[in-house]
């Protein structure tokens, strides 16, 4: 209840910047019982890191036992990072904020942990499509950043969305025409000619 909470708040108010007494109220328990089950504000934003990121995960080695296509499964895998950011449009913050002024052992443990199995799973699915000649080579690294600065884009960028364009809220056709124009652009970009 108190990762929801967090996770809720941070959501609603665009800021990773949220307290543990507003926490507490919205989870309805004790703030108290962040520092008791996770040490400290660390701790339990470490937590919600490791939650949002083992959804991912799951659905990241569901597609790679999936029996289709390269390009299908690069288009699931876009898709997928979409929805993640909608749920989670504080990830790439918050996973910036814990690893700014962390001990660089730590912060290779993080993104071991958090960061590299998705790599791996976009790398793959680049590697297949190569392999079957449907994608040309590409700098794996160059476009896994591609793909994050994309799929991202939209779910952290409010302030533009409702400033510039008017809109309050991503609602789910928002998000699925999102998700087609990534796919569309990017995977593009990564058959071969």
């Amino acid at each position: 209840m108190l990762l929801e909470a967090t996770a809720a708040l941070m959501r609603e108010r665009d800021t990773l910047d949220v307290s543990f007494a507003d926490i507490g109220r919205r989870a309805k328990l004790p703030p108290g019982l962040i520092g008791y089950h996770f040490g400290n504000k660390e701790g339990l934003l470490l937590a919600l890191l490791e939650r949002d990121v083992q959804w991912a995960l799951s659905r990241g080695d569901a597609l790679a036992r999936t029996a289709c296509s390269p390009d299908e499964k690069f288009k699931r895998h876009l898709t997928g990072m979409a929805t993640a950011f909608l749920h989670t449009p504080y990830y790439s913050r918050l996973l910036n904020a814990m690893t700014r002024d962390t001990p660089p052992e730590r912060v290779r443990e993080i993104a071991n942990r958090l960061i590299r199995p998705l790599v791996d799973a976009q790398s793959a699915i680049i590697d297949e499509g190569v392999a079957a000649g449907i994608f040309r080579p590409v700098d794996k690294m160059l476009t896994y950043f591609a793909v994050l600065g994309a799929v991202e884009a939209l779910y952290c960028s409010r302030f533009i969305l409702g400033s510039v364009f008017g809109i309050q809220n991503i609602d789910r056709a928002l998000h699925e025409e999102n998700a087609r124009e990534i796919g569309g652009l990017l995977l593009t970009g990564l058959l071969k000619v």
